[in-house]
């Protein structure tokens, strides 16, 4: 079975038949990282899973959400505190993050969503007489009003600039192609529209992206970080975690394996074309192992076990030899 199969000899497979018969799929080593440095994650929810399984191997992980104080009565930000994640799915809305911290653009001040005959209650957007204001670039964030909003805003904006400029390695997970860009200026939303109690539906549009403009995408965030931190290191890999549903008018396998292979494409160009960056093929090896990587109740989340396999695997690869705890073991 694969996940017995992990190997790291000098040699990768050559022959596709070895590994049908093998099911083992060999990672060639590259220790470039330590558990000294720290690791800034983003991406789709399988960058929250390669978050916390890194946190189990007690690497120091960023931004430090855990800093964010949510107020329930007041605002909502994504699934905070309970998880320390925020979701971005696609290669626009990384890049927008990015391009807010080099200070390319600023979120103008009546720059949101406003929601009718909503309240929120405990941290959740429900039912109620008032108003409810949503942050379209990002994953969940709500404020009972303008300026709890903004509160939220600016809390994760610092926790994103401070994450940036302290990180020593940066996690891109890329998820998905299909996204849904607001009318008004051509910037992307985070969250598809009406997700969750929220908005968008009549301020955007749905649109496939394709392999030029992700890959756009991703040398414009790379060269971004460079400037910020230029000593930094990029892990890229594709999220295993399928798509749930399609908007594109095609079966759901179908968009699912254009979304994917699209992402997979670019990864390859970018790996080639920069030596500091790092693809790990956390996408292949799921794929490998097949429907028993899947949570059964979804059958779109992986497994924390086959997750804590992958994030092993990377380690294993790519971390210093010689492990601290392995220092005092005969």
């Amino acid at each position: 079975m694969l996940l017995k199969g992990i190997s790291t000899p000098p040699k990768p497979n050559a022959k596709w038949a070895v590994f049908q018969k093998t099911r083992k799929m060999t990672l060639p080593v590259n220790r470039v990282f330590s558990r000294a440095q720290k690791f800034f994650t983003i991406g789709s929810c399988f960058a929250e899973e390669i978050r916390k399984a890194l946190v189990a191997q007690n690497v120091l992980c960023l931004p430090e959400y855990s800093r964010i104080k949510v107020d329930p009565n007041r605002m909502r930000i994504d699934t905070l505190p309970a998880r320390e994640h925020m979701n971005y799915y696609n290669t626009f809305s990384i890049r927008q993050e990015f391009e807010r911290v080099a200070g390319l653009w600023q979120q103008e001040e009546g720059d949101f969503w406003t929601l009718p005959n909503r309240a929120i209650d405990n941290a959740m957007v429900v039912r109620g007489d008032g108003q409810v204001f949503q942050d379209p670039y990002r994953r969940l964030v709500f404020g009972s009003c303008e300026a709890d909003l903004w509160d939220a805003i600016q809390q994760v904006n610092e926790a994103f600039t401070a994450g940036v400029r302290a990180a020593d390695v940066f996690v891109i997970t890329l998820g998905m192609t299909e996204v849904f860009r607001k009318l008004s200026d051509g910037r992307v939303a985070n969250q598809i529209p009406v997700y969750a109690g929220g908005g968008g539906l009549a301020e955007t549009e749905f649109h496939n992206s394709d392999y030029l403009e992700n890959l756009r995408n991703m040398e414009v965030t790379l060269s971004l970080i460079r400037e910020i931190n230029p000593e930094a290191q990029i892990v890229l890999s594709v999220s295993p975690v399928p798509l749930e549903r399609t908007f594109s008018g095609e079966d759901v396998f179908v968009a699912n394996m254009q979304s994917k292979s699209t992402l997979r494409a670019v990864a390859g160009a970018i790996v080639r074309r920069y030596d500091f960056v790092h693809y790990f093929p956390g996408y292949e090896i799921v794929s490998g192992i097949g429907a028993a990587a899947y949570d059964e109740r979804d059958m779109v989340h992986i497994k924390p076990e086959i997750v804590e396999v992958i994030v092993a695997a990377f380690v294993n690869t790519h971390f210093e030899a010689v492990l601290a705890d392995q220092e005092a073991q005969p």
